[in-house]
């Protein structure tokens, strides 16, 4: 190609390879860059100096593609200037503006008057200029960010200056306002947030709430992001009736430890005293076998979590354990030394049983391997128990065991002998001595059961049915217990698995007396297809040989027994998404219901779930009912609600009443708690929140109380990530 005069040619495709930073001198030294591509209508070029192209031109370099009415490309500096209409795309990026003065390869310039689509069109604004500074940077000076579509402006992020950096995938904003349905209802001199979800040092977004008990509540954290390992956040917060409470949260992981630090203060206005909660929770490995946790948390009264938490299951916690565990694992045996004491929360209305405090324990257990299909097992403790109102004392054990389990694909037998061995010195809470006591119980027991299988039709699926019958028996003389102090015993609660338990009671300070013989059966149904179980059932009984002694008490039990509670359980995934649960254990004897519990599950597709449940249980005198569900109500619209009633009691103990909107690029979640505490008074919590897709939400989010009361809840609004 000529160098005078300027080659021009009209109506026909051109294609240049130059190196647009350097002359013909230096390319001998410089990394080769991609070629230019330049087509137009009309063009001229000079070479090694520059190009320029008019009529629905199209410039390409590498990633970049340029649209424009006529283009200037200057080969020595490597700058092209175009306009009128610009258009250009890179990397799933589209802007669109007036002119463009960019240098191609560092990606360095300025357009005018931008509109822009990022992030493959998940992000969309304009703004009065564009500046590059470099790929995948920009500044758009007086601009504004939305997630909607084309042709939907519910809302924007207004910015002075907006920078949006996908390098670092991080966005800032200065001197802006947030706009909702054209109406400013958010003002930030300057606000950062993260383009992919990731983690940026900032101010998140305010959470706006209110109740009952501490009025309106405002909460605007900070967040620290220290180190890819080390992050904190501080939350300053603010109740309309208590005053402000500073709290803060430290998370750190590093490879051989990992924590977290929670800490919260605050001088009640209310109380006129100063209260503060505290939550610290560390694990170590030490090396490859040893390990260290500790979990410590505090609080400054019995009301803490009455007053501050936005939950029942935070409102109801009443020990607070303080804890160390230091634990080792052999090769086929393991030991933990243990320092446990508990803060206890009670009132007045509601007193609470404390806890025995372990100070300290030691445990071990072992498997060794005899050989010849014998399992053998091994555990102890020693534990010194602590408390200021009971007998406590020191208390060791050692459980030996050894079985032979023998099966094949149709049947099993396992027969087992084992040893519960104990030794106590006591005293009162006063320190009297009150002398030493021991308890030696063997025992002896056989499991044993079949398994048939037959395939069959149902609903016009195949299916696979078996049927499980099963026959344990146990045997384990009777030892008065009845100078035998209680640390951490309890009646185990009857399940399937207990049927075929050793001991009906929980911990090491009771065992049972047993001539029993367990008969159950079970049979399961599954699809041939997909493996699911469509239909399971189970029913067993204890038959006593032998009228058992022992109680929970120590005392012996005055009343013959001939049998247990009978134990029945089924379920079934019918068609269209239908579960049905039902679990009853009745005392034939007496033709009382000892517990029962009907639980149902209806989820024919997602966000649509219904729930109903009814559990009575007499020992813990509890007869309630419940009814939960996430519906859709038609135009984007769900509905979201929890109740749950004492029958006992005739009251409700909690209801959850709420609406989620989902409009495409923003949501609104409303949503209202009201809930019996642990001081027997009703606590209510309101919640709300925009979430504006892609950025953070403004207002206080129910969405965890929906997922821990809902079975079954789906998220109806899942923000976008803006890379």
């Amino acid at each position: 190609m000529r160098n005078s005069p300027p080659y021009q040619i009209k109506i026909v495709a051109l294609s240049l390879a130059i190196l647009p930073m350097f002359a013909v001198a230096a390319a001998t030294t410089a990394p080769v860059e991609p070629p230019v591509f330049i087509e137009s209508d009309e063009a001229s070029v000079q070479e090694g100096k520059f190009a320029e192209a008019r009529g629905n031109v199209v410039i390409k370099r590498g990633d970049v593609t340029v649209d424009a009415d006529w283009v200037k490309n200057d080969f020595t500096t490597d700058q092209i200037l175009a306009g009128d209409k610009v258009k250009m795309v890179q990397a799933g990026d589209t802007l669109q503006g007036t002119t463009l003065n960019m240098t191609m390869q560092t990606r360095i310039g300025d357009m005018d008057n931008p509109i822009y689509h990022m992030a493959e069109g998940r992000v969309r604004g304009d703004g009065v200029k564009v500046l590059f500074g470099g790929k995948d940077k920009y500044k758009i000076q007086d601009g504004r960010l939305t997630t909607c579509i084309d042709g939907n402006d519910d809302w924007y992020l207004h910015a002075k200056e907006l920078d949006l950096d996908y390098t670092t995938n991080y966005g800032q904003a200065w001197h802006g306002w947030a706009e909702f349905k054209g109406v400013p209802f958010f003002y930030y001199p300057w606000v950062d947030f993260p383009l992919d979800g990731g983690r940026k040092t900032g101010f998140l977004m305010p959470s706006f709430g209110y109740s009952n008990k501490n009025g309106l509540q405002y909460t605007q954290p900070f967040y620290w992001n220290i180190a890819p390992n080390y992050d904190a956040t501080i939350t300053p917060s603010y109740y309309g009736n208590r005053g402000v409470m500073l709290g803060g949260e430290f998370r750190y992981l590093q490879p051989d430890y990992a924590g977290i630090i929670r800490a919260a203060g605050i001088r009640d206005n209310e109380t006129e005293t100063d209260r503060y909660g505290v939550y610290f929770q560390h694990n170590q490995a030490l090396s490859d076998r040893l390990s260290l946790s500790l979990n410590y948390q505090k609080v400054s009264d019995a009301n803490y979590f009455i007053d501050f938490s936005d939950s029942l299951a935070g409102a109801s916690q009443v020990n607070l354990p303080q804890e160390a565990l230091l634990n080792y694992n052999g090769d086929f045996w393991s030991t933990h030394l243990r320092v446990q004491r508990y803060q206890t929360l009670q009132t007045p209305s509601n007193p609470v049983d404390v806890p025995y405090w372990r100070m300290p324990q030691w445990y071990f257990s072992a498997a060794p391997e005899v050989g010849y299909g014998l399992e053998t097992r091994i555990s102890g403790e020693i534990t010194r128990f602590v408390n200021d109102t009971k007998v406590q004392g020191d208390r060791a054990w050692i459980n030996p065991s050894i079985s032979l389990p023998l099966a094949n694909s149709y049947a099993f037998i396992t027969p087992r002998l084992s040893l519960q061995a104990n030794t106590y010195r006591s005293e009162t809470a006063s320190g009297q001595n009150l002398g030493n006591e021991s308890l030696v119980v063997p025992m002896a027991s056989i499991d044993s059961g079949l398994f048939f299988e037959r395939e069959g039709e149902l609903f016009g699926s195949g299916i696979v049915q078996t049927l499980e019958p099963r026959i344990f028996y146990l045997y384990a003389p009777y030892k008065s217990q009845a100078n035998i102090p209680n640390y951490d015993s309890a009646l185990a609660a009857l399940s399937w698995s207990q049927l075929f338990a050793e001991n009906k009671f929980t911990g090491r300070d009771r065992v049972n007396d047993a001539n029993n013989l367990t008969l159950a059966v079970s049979s399961r149904i599954f699809d041939d297809a997909t493996g699911a179980e469509r239909f399971s059932l189970g029913v067993g009984q204890q038959f006593y040989l032998t009228s058992p002694k022992v109680s929970l008490s120590g005392l012996d039990n005055a009343e013959e027994e001939k049998n247990s509670n009978l134990f029945f359980t089924v379920g079934s995934q019918l068609p269209n998404n239908v579960n049905v649960n039902y679990l009853l254990q009745q005392d034939l004897n007496a033709s009382r219901t000892i517990n029962s519990e009907v639980n149902i599950n209806w989820t024919p597709s997602e966000f649509k779930t219904l729930n109903l449940r009814y559990v009575s249980n007499q020992p813990s005198e509890i007869e309630q009912v419940s009814a939960s569900g996430q519906w859709p109500l038609g135009n984007g619209w769900f509905a979201v609600g929890r109740y749950n009633y004492s029958l006992k009691d005739s009251k409700s103990l909690e209801t959850i009443a709420g609406l989620e909107y989902n409009a495409g690029c923003w949501a609104l979640r409303f949503a209202a708690q009201r809930y019996i505490t642990t001081d027997n008074t009703f606590k209510t919590n309101y919640f709300a929140v925009l979430e504006l897709g892609g950025l953070a939400g403004i207002g206080m989010n129910p969405i965890n109380l929906l997922k821990q009361s809902i079975p079954g809840y789906a998220d109806t609004y899942r923000s976008p990530k803006l890379r």
